[in-house]
């Protein structure tokens, strides 16, 4: 008999709401995961507190908690989460910064959702769990 496997937990956090329901819009139509939205950075490590999260879309510039403090604590939380980054200030400081306190890649903003959807691709395939539904 054929094991299931559990959908992953997929967390989006930005704090503008439009951003977050593109992204998860977006990729609803080509994965099976289940997705989660947070609007700032306080939101989403109660969320990895609270339940068990395998990848986060992480804005880094948000109110109460930047993306940066974010990682760190997701980080400290949850070990084997991956993070991508999107953002629209991401400079090269900024990328390598994210990417040594524990991001697994990132993208830039305005939102190219190919790139986007290359990168989440890699992440799940990385994991052992894309489940693409085309």
């Amino acid at each position: 008999m054929e094991k299931k496997m559990n959908k992953p937990v997929i967390l989006v956090v930005d704090d503008e709401s439009e951003a977050r329901s593109v992204i998860i819009t977006f990729l609803k139509d080509r994965y099976e995961c289940d997705f989660f939205e947070a609007e700032d950075g306080e939101e989403a490590v109660k969320f990895v507190q609270s339940r068990s999260c395998d990848v986060m879309i992480l804005d880094i510039k948000m109110p109460k908690k930047n993306g940066m403090a974010v990682i760190k604590e997701a980080k400290g939380i949850n070990a084997g989460l991956d993070i991508l980054i999107i953002s629209g200030w991401v400079s090269d400081d900024v990328a390598k910064e994210a990417m040594d306190s524990g991001a697994t890649d990132y993208a830039v903003k305005p939102m190219d959702l190919k790139a986007i959807n290359l990168k989440f691709a890699g992440i799940l395939d990385k994991r052992g769990q894309k489940i693409s539904k085309i």
